[in-house]
């Protein structure tokens, strides 16, 4: 059983891993190659949050595993994150997912979801949500107060996305 268990565990790893590479490539394109148009960020919130969903998924997929032997400590609203992404709109599907991992995970330091990061980070995924399901002119456009807590949000879901990964490379070696 254990062995099963982890040759499940080492392939979730592995898609993080092939993930996150591809995800982080397109994100540094952008901002390489940013004008500061509204395309190019447009072009950011969809790169942003699609690495933020990747790593989400991937680590839905992760703590799916340990899930199994329990719930834990976790919450109602975590256990769903974990076992029914789409039960919840994104930003709950993101709040909680990270809180899961890291709980899951046993990592010390989990995300302040009452900063103002996080406010920005849901501005971030409102924003992505606006963008996939366009209604008006207004749905297309960032003014330049949303870049502000756009570009903001996404540097503090990264280091929240980052930062459990590091995290675990600490508690268990590289």
């Amino acid at each position: 059983m254990k062995e099963q268990w982890q040759l499940r565990m080492d392939a979730a790893f592995d898609r993080y891993f092939a993930m996150s590479n591809a995800l982080q490539d397109d994100v540094g394109a952008i901002l390489r190659t940013g004008d500061g148009s509204q395309s190019f960020r447009r072009n950011f919130v969809r790169a942003a949050c699609a690495l933020g969903e990747g790593y989400a998924s991937c680590f839905r997929e992760i703590c799916g595993i340990g899930l199994e032997t329990g719930p834990g400590d976790l919450t109602a609203n975590e256990v769903k994150a974990l076992r029914d992404e789409r039960a919840l709109d994104s930003v709950e599907r993101t709040k909680f997912t990270l809180r899961a991992a890291y709980k899951m995970l046993q990592l010390p330091e989990l995300p302040n979801f009452g900063d103002v990061g996080w406010v920005n980070a849901q501005v971030l995924l409102s924003k992505r949500d606006c963008l996939m399901h366009p209604k008006s002119m207004d749905d297309l456009t960032v003014s330049d107060a949303q870049w502000d807590e756009i570009y903001e949000g996404a540097r503090w879901l990264f280091v929240q996305l980052f930062g459990l990964i590091d995290q675990l490379r600490v508690k268990h070696g590289a």
